[in-house]
């Protein structure tokens, strides 16, 4: 797991050009003008998904881990705990894969939860189970980007 903000992000470029062209593309958009949705940036390849939600108690969110996907989650207002555990020791899935969404649900139990505010940017790898969406101390309502770039 990368922690980051995006103005800091362009050391990051190295890391392939999926992962480039997602940071670049949330440097030229401003998503709290943008509806909610699904927006390519390189087909399949690279997609926003554009989300408003407010954010929940653990027993509320969900775990995930991911085959197919990188993620670029990037919080534009409010604020969320974002926690984090390695797939290592994450444990045994608590559900199937869904290939539609790319994912398998975990146990809530996690080693870091890292504060994400205006302006910062995660980016976890399959190895990086995670939760998002959950609240600090008060609701906050957040607009984020989920950028998904394939492996």
């Amino acid at each position: 797991m990368i922690v980051t903000t995006l103005k800091e992000s362009d050391r990051y470029h190295v890391l392939g050009e999926g992962i480039q062209k997602g940071l670049e593309w949330l440097k030229e958009n401003d998503i709290r003008t943008m509806e909610d949705g699904r927006y390519e940036v390189d087909g399949d390849d690279v997609f926003v998904l554009v989300q408003r939600y407010t954010t929940r108690l653990i027993d509320d969110t969900w775990f995930e881990g991911h085959l197919k996907f990188i993620d670029i989650h990037y919080v534009a207002e409010g604020i969320e705990y974002f926690c984090y555990t390695p797939l290592a020791r994450a444990g045994k899935p608590v559900t199937e894969y869904d290939n539609v969404e790319d994912d398998f649900l975990y146990h809530k139990d996690y080693e870091t939860a890292v504060l994400m505010k205006e302006g910062d940017v995660v980016i976890v790898y399959p190895e990086d189970v995670h939760m998002p969406q959950r609240r600090a101390l008060l609701p906050s309502d957040v607009v984020k980007a989920c950028i998904k770039i394939a492996l």
